[in-house]
């Protein structure tokens, strides 16, 4: 990915020269003319620097795209294009760091791994290895930027087994030879020109390493403990190089970088209480924040020491807590059992009835049925022999419920008078209650009798269909 990055970057100055040289514009004068040009090439270096051409590929390539258009148009004498372009390019930029940061917060295993990887030393050591994992990396971040999260997830697992297996294999060539690896790459990218103290104190480790190898290749854990130190100062050094190219870029002057400086400072100050005056000379500065950084250590091991009392007590409450919770358990036990047993009587009986004998509702431990497929002549209570089959399916719905209390209670549609129908609903019911009673030998005791007549329609009584449902009996099983 890198690669191509700077390969493109050589033919954009190519173009981009090509068309100043016609217009007799250097990049100093683009940039003093058009200042949204010069802002979205500082912003396009910032960018690459921290990765959003890796972890947002698209929205960079676009931003970089309209870059290279805006500074052509320049160098053509163009004035309103150009500087549309470059705020365009600013913008999407920033929609590009935004997805960024989504894709780095999705993939922050791969990136995890990716960095051990990279301190291992893959990149040097296993370049086309490293090469093809990049690559996927960015068509994963690629699949982010358009929003299949999912799928970018499914490259994970192969991802973090790459930059997993190059750590391993990097590690296993050896600390010495690492070091020299990194000491030649740092030296190839010009480190040691930023950096000259950290890098010679680097080389000295590198060099004591090889000797003690040289005069007795057994003191291998001795050699590489210097080679660790090699490693960590060109690592140093880097960061170091790093820094004072980043300073570089953005035009730093001497004051620039001291404010930057503090500004660090004051984020590592940030969770703690106090404030730096940097009214002060540094080394005081310095000072108040290792005197508040001490008084935080020192309050955290008071409050790991109390944690530790916490944590005993806890463990004597935990223990008495588990005899409880053993006695919950079998209690919650108990619960879920019952509980599957009403079920499953719940069902049996709903499954005893046809949608046009009657229907069936739980009303938490109790059971209604609305029977409304039981057969009267007009006017007349007499149960007919069509029904006892719906009142033998009534009775073994109650049996499943053993001990409980019936409610009874008959419906009427609007059919004739108000008083006719709450009296006949009444003779209805009871009938109902003595067949209960009397051929399936359900206690006289546990059953109610109450008559509604019309007043408690299910449905219109404007249509048969309505009447029908309305006309009746309800049997409410009670288990209290």
């Amino acid at each position: 990915m890198k690669k191509g990055a700077v390969f493109f970057v050589i033919l954009l100055c190519l173009a981009v020269g090509c068309a100043i040289d016609q217009q007799g514009l250097n990049p100093d004068e683009i940039s003093d003319k058009f200042e949204t040009i010069g802002e979205l090439n500082k912003e396009l270096a910032v960018a690459e620097e921290d990765g959003i051409d890796i972890f947002a590929p698209d929205g960079f390539l676009e931003a970089r795209r309209l870059y290279t258009e805006a500074y052509q148009m320049a160098g053509d004498g163009k004035t309103d294009e150009p500087v549309q372009l470059a705020e365009k390019g600013l913008s999407v930029l920033s929609q590009a760091k935004s997805d960024a940061v989504r894709a780095q917060e999705t993939m922050w295993e791969v990136i995890d791994v990716r960095q051990r990887a990279r301190n291992a030393g893959a990149p040097e050591l296993f370049s086309d290895r490293y090469e093809s994992a990049e690559n996927k990396l960015v068509e994963a971040s690629r699949l982010i930027e358009e929003g299949d999260i999912a799928k970018a997830k499914n490259l994970q697992p192969s991802l973090i087994n790459s930059y997993n297996q190059m750590e391993i294999d990097a590690l296993k060539k050896g600390v010495v030879s690492l070091a020299k690896a990194s000491l030649q790459q740092a030296r190839d990218e010009g480190v040691n020109d930023y950096a000259p103290v950290t890098f010679r104190k680097a080389e000295t480790e590198l060099n004591m390493a090889t000797a003690i190898l040289e005069t007795d290749r057994t003191k291998t854990e001795k050699a590489n403990a210097h080679a660790k130190l090699a490693t960590e100062m060109v690592n140093r050094a880097t960061q170091i190089t790093e820094l004072a190219r980043m300073f570089k870029r953005r035009d730093y002057t001497r004051e620039d970088s001291i404010l930057w400086y503090q500004k660090q400072l004051c984020e590592i100050n940030k969770p703690l209480s106090s404030k730096l005056d940097f009214q002060e000379p540094n080394h005081l500065v310095i000072r108040s924040l290792h005197d508040a950084i001490i008084a935080l250590v020192e309050s955290q091991k008071e409050g790991q020491k109390r944690i530790g009392e916490l944590q005993a007590e806890l463990k004597d409450l935990h223990e008495k807590h588990e005899l409880e919770l053993s006695d919950q358990a079998k209690r919650q036990a108990e619960i879920d059992r019952l509980k599957q047993e009403a079920d499953k009587r719940f069902q049996r009986v709903q499954s005893l009835f046809t949608p046009q004998e009657a229907e069936v509702y739980r009303k938490g431990d109790n059971v209604l049925i609305k029977a409304h497929g039981f057969y009267f002549t007009p006017g007349d209570a007499e149960i007919k022999t069509m029904n006892f089959r719906l009142l033998n399916k009534l009775i073994t719905a109650i049996r499943e419920f053993a001990g409980s209390r019936i409610g009874l209670s008959g419906h009427t549609d609007s059919t004739g008078s108000a008083e006719a129908n709450l009296l006949l609903s009444k003779k209805r019911a009871k009938n109902v209650a003595d067949f209960m009673i009397n051929v399936g030998h359900v206690k006289r005791t546990d059953i109610t009798v109450n008559g509604y007549g019309e007043t408690m329609p299910v449905a219109s009584n404007k249509t048969e269909e309505g009447r029908a449902k309305n006309r009746r009996i309800e049997v409410l099983i009670v288990n209290d």
